[in-house]
């Protein structure tokens, strides 16, 4: 039942998006894995020594120390990565198609979305892109574009800013949208530590008024489900692209 009731309210326009790096390795984008592991080759071997163990945030931050704070050469081997021709846009486009879907925020950098969009979308990185985003979709780059170096999150100091700066215009809106839609969140596991921040600290302060969010990921083992239903949270059993082309069949029906 969990999946007929989200097709009514993506069918009701009650819903945002939200939308991590899992539903991007389809289109030949980076895990986070592969991105700490590139920006570990990328050190001579005296290096190496620091980065035993470490989250990417982690790795991140210790290679921009080594480098005396320059962001230059992390900077370019995400972009070598990531701000290239994908592979393959389609489950993209499917949301597109579907224009009940108008509000979606990522955690991602790259343009997957403004490419299967064109010019219908509105990117939103900084508080100074909420008042000239027009377009009919909004998307809300939380972490970052990868055309835009400054505006990038990754390092774990990135992070330690990006919780706590909560009181800004942009963090302000994506809280009201938590409050007022349904939250899908899709490409996540319940490892990634944004994912975690939001179900313990943000959607879990939203009391018993908050609507349903739903996470969408493939074969999760049953305690990890448990904590999930604990949490008052819904679980659909199903990867990225299989969600997407199932949620546009059903959202397209009769319509």
């Amino acid at each position: 039942m969990s999946f007929e009731r989200l097709v009514e309210r993506v069918r009701g326009n009650d819903v945002v998006l939200w939308v991590g790096a899992g539903f991007s390795l389809y289109a030949g984008m980076p895990s986070a894995n592969t991105l700490r592991d590139l920006i570990i080759d990328s050190c001579t071997e005296d290096e190496k020594i620091f980065f035993e163990n470490k989250s990417l945030g982690e790795v991140a931050n210790t290679f921009v120390e080594l480098r005396n704070g320059s962001r230059n050469e992390l900077h370019k081997l995400l972009q070598d990565v990531i701000d290239i021709e994908p592979t393959s846009i389609w489950s993209h486009q499917l949301i597109a198609e579907i224009p009940q879907i108008d509000l979606i925020v990522t955690t991602n950098y790259d343009k997957l979305f403004e490419e299967a969009y064109g010019r219908d979308i509105s990117p939103i990185i900084t508080d100074i892109h909420l008042p000239l985003a027009t377009k009919r979709t909004k998307l809300f780059k939380i972490h970052g574009d990868i055309n835009i170096p400054e505006s990038i999150v990754i390092t774990s100091s990135d992070y330690t800013d990006f919780f706590r700066n909560q009181d800004k215009p942009l963090w302000n809106k994506i809280k009201t949208l938590l409050a007022e839609k349904t939250v899908i969140f899709l490409g996540y596991s319940l490892s990634d530590q944004n994912i975690n921040y939001l179900f313990e600290n943000v959607i879990s302060d939203m009391g018993s008024f908050q609507k349903e969010p739903y996470l969408i990921a493939p074969k999760l083992p049953s305690h990890t489900k448990n904590r999930l239903t604990q949490k008052g949270i819904h679980y659909i059993d199903m990867n990225g692209e299989e969600f997407t082309e199932k949620l546009h069949s059903e959202v397209k029906k009769n319509f």
